[in-house]
């Protein structure tokens, strides 16, 4: 260990690198944990079909918190980070539109959803049983953007062991209070119990988030927080476009495949194999959060060298990982399917797909950073198109297969957009060195 505590002592970037991800590891596993614990135990106790139910209205309030919240967090995080020292004033501006803008859309979003509930429920999906569930989540949808937002900011910040630290407390009460709201009144419970943890995660973060920016001397400011419209047009904007093209695309997939006549339970099971991509993309989910603030710094300051290292240390990273979890599933994974009560025999063949389908998204995931921190956000926004147009086609055309077909377009959805990122990165980096030549 002495010739890595060396070389880390060394290098800056590569500590903070490495801290960032340890204290990210940390804070990040028991908020994971909780869709998939709380899926376990609605497998066991009411059956697939539930698990079917459950996926759909969490999907639903996952594609709204991530369509209200993800641009304007990806605008804070990145522009926070390149401001904050050079220009703490415009910093702090853009912290307080971040909030404003993530109150607005994520309060409008809620409302469609409370108002036409039952329009999605009986039109939409076919399940008219969903409607109530979509109601009960509506107000979930605000708490949880204006968390995600507050944490972009101190992500900007690189306050990554305060991220941590709040992380793991909203973990545990998530952990605590779903279990229970599921035990005591099934589905609405659980719902019911993750907003409240939502909005004390809300009350402990924005404390902690003032005093960091305090700590970094960036006045937060509401006034004068929409003149830095330029910012808008530039990050948020295609952001959030992206976010519409992004996050609503599984729950479009799922409609298409819950109208089929067992499409709650090819549902419930494609919703159980995305809870092993959450579990196997997690960790390299955070080093694209360590990644961001350090990147954009590096493509900032324009030096070729420093973006490099930065992208072959995340990079390398998550391969590793990568190779790690296909070995671990490939010898262990009849057992993660055994705790859901599945069939091996007759459902693993969606789940080897998933698990050597997030090695290469793991392997992506750096790349897909390169065009948010360089400030090509529309190009971001044009592979992410692709994407999603990819996705939602073979879905549609491969239907009749149910989860197993949703699993298949979406690797192929992430092959072409891996392409994309591979040929825009190494445009990205030949830039960088005319600039420097």
């Amino acid at each position: 260990m002495r010739p890595i505590r060396t070389l880390i002592s060394q290098s800056a970037d590569l500590r903070r690198f490495s801290f960032g991800f340890v204290w990210s590891v940390l804070g990040t596993v028991a908020v994971r944990l909780t869709p998939m614990i709380t899926t376990i135990l609605i497998s066991h106790w009411f059956g697939i079909e539930a698990v079917g139910k459950f996926g759909v209205t969490y999907g639903t309030l996952v594609s709204a918190s991530m369509l209200a919240a993800t641009g304007v967090s990806l605008m804070a995080t990145r522009n926070v980070a390149a401001y904050a020292t050079t220009d703490p004033e415009t910093a702090g501006r853009l912290a307080g539109m971040a909030l404003i803008l993530v109150a607005a859309t994520s309060a409008l979003l809620g409302l469609v959803i409370f108002c036409f509930a039952d329009d999605i429920a009986n039109r939409l999906l076919r399940q008219p049983q969903l409607g109530f569930y979509l109601r009960v989540i509506s107000p979930i949808i605000v708490v949880s953007a204006l968390n995600s937002v507050q944490t972009a900011i101190l992500s900007g910040l690189q306050e990554f062991r305060a991220i941590a630290r709040l992380n793991i407390i909203m973990g545990a009460l998530m952990i605590a209070a779903v279990p229970a709201g599921l035990y005591l009144h099934g589905l609405t419970g659980a719902f019911i119990a993750l907003g409240c943890a939502y909005l004390a995660g809300c009350f402990i973060t924005m404390p902690t988030m003032m005093r960091a920016l305090k700590a970094h001397g960036v006045p937060l400011a509401f006034r004068g927080a929409l003149s830095q419209w330029r910012m808008i047009t530039r990050y948020a904007i295609p952001a959030l476009l992206a976010s519409i093209l992004y996050e609503p695309v599984n729950w479009i997939c799922t409609t298409i495949v819950v109208n089929k006549p067992d499409g709650l339970e090819q549902v419930g099971l494609y919703f159980i194999a995305m809870q092993l991509e959450t579990l196997l993309l997690f960790a390299p989910q955070i080093v694209v959060q360590v990644l961001i603030p350090m990147l954009s710094t590096g493509f900032g300051e324009g030096n070729r060298r420093r973006v490099l290292n930065i992208l072959a240390m995340s990079i390398g990273t998550n391969l590793v990982i990568a190779l790690g979890f296909v070995s671990v599933m490939m010898l262990f994974g009849d057992w993660f399917l055994l705790v859901f009560k599945l069939d091996p025999a007759r459902d693993w063949p969606v789940f080897v797909i998933v698990v050597f389908a997030s090695a290469m998204i793991a392997c992506a995931l750096p790349l897909g950073q390169v065009p948010v921190s360089s400030g090509h956000m529309w190009t971001g926004l044009t592979i992410t198109a692709g994407w999603a147009a990819t996705f939602i086609i073979g879905t549609w055309l491969l239907q009749d297969q149910g989860a197993k077909g949703i699993v298949i377009a979406r690797v192929i959805a992430w092959l072409m957009s891996f392409i994309a990122y591979v040929a825009f990165a190494a445009f990205s980096i030949r830039r960088l060195r005319s600039k420097e030549s």
